[in-house]
């Protein structure tokens, strides 16, 4: 109408429901891609030591990047862009917009850097609690769940945002206001990612403040350029006013799922039930060792036996076919699966890790006799590098590429143990049996 201060647009607006479908596809496509990447076990690509070069901290950083650790810090950035974005005017530029995106990883650059110097010189005496980081990691992900809901239109919830928090995720163009980036930037050295804690523990073991500040610096450089692009393409796609909304739906949905894959994960990492329990024990390969086999019966392939007399030495035999001794065989999924030496003085397990998990992932053993546990690590990533089990062991078993770690422990109590990478993603169950 004309006269009166109103017009009227013609084209009526896009129905809620297709909006609805563009998201849900969208958001789908995301996650398939994201656990594309994660089974091919791009972790396992690169892989670092004491003895790796500051290059090799930068290119482990760059993987983790992009690997299942994103789920974690890439998903706290998505939480924040929004309200980041939302701070400029279309008239500024696309660095002014980035800005607080900078001065986030300026701060996980400045604090690793400081951490790992403490790291190099405090030793042993520092460190993180993986209960503190859990316990930090689903406070975090319920922050990110609540501002994924006003994302969505859900407005009712603002109120359950405490007020410090609210602060701590915003940012203005006051001195104070910009620091707020910077700290929740720093902050993310605390959250548990594997990559990271493999870092931090070589860091801690390079004995030189200095280089294990170095060590931590060249990992956050590394991490810098993949997350720094899941800012830059928010802002992008906030810009553009057709798809800014359905690409705030989209973030949203996003962030959900990393919520749900965050909390699932400390779930496995505090040994509670979790998602991860409905697909253990499902129809892996195994070795059935005999009762009549040796005490510490042989891996997969030809190799040295290695067998403890009563006196605690090792006796070396010959080289045995493993072939010739163990049948491998395919298991049904109703059918238990149990890699147990009975009718010793000790009950052998034995599994094989690499980047994509645990295999076996499900065993059982008999309650009041001790347990030896012999894990080959055949080319582990940063986060199946280690394998903790609070509920039966209170040490991880930290892996190394190329050799059979062992841990020794005697269950109790009848019931189902879940034992996980230290991040939470790859699980498995130890069944204690009377």
């Amino acid at each position: 109408m004309s006269g009166t201060g109103y017009s009227v647009a013609e084209a009526k607006p896009e129905k809620s429901t297709g909006k609805a479908v563009k998201v849900l596809v969208a958001a789908s496509m995301a996650i398939v891609v994201f656990f594309t990447v994660e089974k091919f076990a791009i972790g396992g690509l690169i892989n670092v030591d004491s003895n790796s070069s500051l290059v090799g901290f930068f290119l482990f950083g760059l993987v983790a990047g992009i690997s299942s650790c994103a789920a974690l810090v890439g998903g706290l950035i998505f939480s924040v862009s929004k309200q980041w974005y939302s701070l400029y005017s279309n008239e500024d530029s696309f660095l002014q917009k980035l800005r607080p995106h900078l001065i986030f990883h300026a701060g996980r650059l400045v604090f690793y850097s400081l951490f790992g110097f403490l790291l190099g010189w405090l030793g042993q005496s520092l460190k993180i609690s993986l209960t503190f980081s859990s316990i930090l990691v689903i406070a975090v992900s319920i922050v990110m769940f609540l501002i994924a809901l006003q994302m969505l239109g859900i407005h009712t919830v603002s109120l359950s945002i405490p007020p410090f928090l609210r602060k701590a995720l915003t940012v203005d163009k006051s001195r104070r206001g910009r620091m707020m980036p910077f700290i929740l930037g720093a902050t993310t050295f605390f959250l548990p990612c594997g990559f990271t804690i493999t870092a931090q523990a070589l860091a801690l073991l390079s004995g030189s403040p200095f280089h294990s500040s170095l060590i931590m610096l060249f990992f956050a450089l590394g991490t810098f350029f993949p997350l720094i692009a899941i800012g830059a393409s928010s802002i992008k796609f906030f810009a553009m006013k057709t798809f800014s909304e359905v690409f705030t739906k989209i973030a949203a949905v996003l962030i959900i799922f990393f919520v749900i894959y965050n909390v699932n994960s400390q779930l496995n990492v505090l040994g509670l039930p979790s998602l991860n329990d409905l697909t253990i024990g499902t129809g892996k390969q195994v070795s059935f060792i005999p009762d009549d086999s040796p005490t510490v019966p042989a891996t997969a392939g030809d190799r040295e036996e290695i067998v403890m007399d009563e006196a605690g030495r090792k006796e070396t035999g010959e080289n045995i076919d493993i072939e010739e001794k163990f049948e491998i065989q395919e298991v049904a999924e109703e059918q238990p699966l149990d890699i147990v030496q009975s009718g010793q003085e000790i009950q052998v397990i034995r599994t094989v890790a690499n980047a994509r998990g645990y295999t076996p992932d499900y065993y059982q053993v008999k309650a009041g006799v001790p347990v030896r546990w012999e894990i080959e690590d055949v080319g582990t990533s940063g986060c199946t590098n280690a394998i903790i089990s609070r509920n039966l062991f209170p040490q991880r078993v930290e892996l190394t590429r190329g050799n059979t770690s062992v841990v020794e422990f005697t269950p109790q109590l009848p019931g189902q143990y879940k034992f996980s990478c230290w991040m939470g993603h790859y699980t498995g169950i130890i069944e204690v049996v009377n």
